[in-house]
């Protein structure tokens, strides 16, 4: 019987932690209408004022792309990104 490689397998999403005005959050929800399948707003809210954002590991590079673009906007903050556990 063959055992799993825990080792190799591929992150599939990623969790990314936005500090933002929680009022300019809808923001983000505008992008991830406008480009289907780019993201899922999870929590906005949080205690600590962070909003958590769901990405594929594929469009990972294109999403910071576009919080840095909209740090000219408004004052947003990328607080930390990690691989998504696989729950919400």
């Amino acid at each position: 019987m063959l055992k799993p490689d825990t080792h190799s397998e591929k992150i599939l999403e990623y969790d990314i932690y936005v500090k933002m005005p929680l009022k300019e959050a809808h923001l983000l929800g505008y992008l991830s209408e406008s480009y289907d399948n780019v993201m899922n707003i999870r929590h906005a809210g949080v205690d600590d004022g962070t909003v958590k954002i769901i990405v594929p590991a594929d469009l990972m590079d294109e999403v910071m792309e576009m919080l840095n673009l909209l740090k000219d906007e408004i004052d947003l903050e990328v607080v930390r990104y990690e691989p998504n556990p696989g729950h919400p």
